[in-house]
């Protein structure tokens, strides 16, 4: 049975970086336009007064949750079918996908994430970056069960005449099994080597984890669940993955080789990231990068990026 989707305006956040563009995303849930507001400054020097309380689970008997990163590449490498059916396959309760079209001339006028979603009966929600080539261009979450509330998270992106417009997704998930929602937050970060861009988008993330910029929708945001994911154009061993490290987690195997994602033929850079907050504890059950033609996939003749899949238990939320 599908699922019904209607469109939804998602509220932007813009207390990192200067004034707001109009953004829209479509989401599998009926929700009601939420007008963007900045943060205060007073907001942002309230107390934490309550939130979602400290759980710690027997061995073994926290809930688990798959879960699954890919820079689509717009469906360039391939196209819309071939991209389907290798998000098909990562068997994921919750995707990150990065580099997703919405009816541009140059995908067909096809929009990406709702023809992969009804395809694969996900629910998603879609974050538009930038209007591009007669459409527009971003980010999206994919989801098995209900999204809830969603918003923009808009982060410092340089001058705009010559550099890409980059943003935080986030989305509320009732996954089952869970006591509360988990918060999924999705992003890609500048490309360029200079990390001149870069660096203060990692900063308005952990200003986002300690709540030194409030979230205008998700309620209790920084004592919730929160997984952070998508394409970091960084390194396992760069100062600014050093520099998340202070609010989260990364998942990754022992040998840091095995999490190269980029480019897909011959991977030589760990590009694409799933960290955890360091509010919860997971055990990870298992971490891998699929490539070559695992789960009977030809990644490299789909994109330029490899996907990584987790699956991960909580041990303390």
């Amino acid at each position: 049975m599908k699922l019904s989707r209607v469109s939804q305006a998602v509220a932007v956040v813009t207390a990192c970086a200067g004034l707001m563009w109009g953004a829209q995303s479509f989401a599998a849930t009926e929700g009601q336009d939420a007008a963007a507001t900045s943060t205060s400054a007073a907001s942002v020097l309230q107390p934490i007064k309550r939130g979602i309380p400290d759980k710690v689970y027997e061995q073994g008997k926290g809930p688990i949750l798959n879960l699954a990163s890919y820079n689509i590449g717009a469906a360039r490498v391939s196209d819309i079918e071939t991209v389907t059916k290798a998000v098909g396959a990562l068997k994921a309760d919750v995707i990150t996908l990065n580099e997703v079209d919405r009816l541009t001339a140059r995908s067909g006028k096809v929009d990406q994430v709702k023809e992969i979603a009804e395809a694969l009966n996900y629910n998603y929600v879609f974050g538009k970056t930038i209007d591009f080539d007669g459409g527009e261009y971003g980010i999206a979450i994919l989801s098995k069960f209900p999204i809830g509330a969603s918003e923009i998270v808009k982060l410092p992106s340089g001058d705009p005449k010559v550099d890409e417009a980059r943003i935080v997704l986030l989305a509320e998930v009732q996954v089952p099994g869970f006591d509360n929602p988990i918060v999924f937050m999705n992003t890609h970060l500048d490309y360029k080597e200079d990390h001149s861009i870069q660096r203060p988008q990692i900063q308005c993330i952990n200003d986002l984890a300690v709540a030194n910029i409030s979230t205008h929708k998700i309620t209790d945001f920084t004592t919730k669940i929160k997984i952070l994911a998508g394409d970091f154009n960084d390194t396992y061993n760069s100062e600014n993955v050093a520099e998340l490290s202070r609010y989260w987690n990364l998942v990754t195997s022992d040998d840091p080789n095995d999490m190269r994602t980029w480019p897909a033929a011959n991977p030589m850079a760990d590009l694409d990231h799933i960290f955890t907050s360091r509010g919860q504890i997971w055990e990870v059950k298992s971490v891998e990068v699929l490539g070559g033609t695992d789960r009977g996939i030809d990644w490299n003749g789909t994109s330029d990026h490899n996907p990584i899949v987790t699956t991960l238990q909580l041990v303390e939320q």
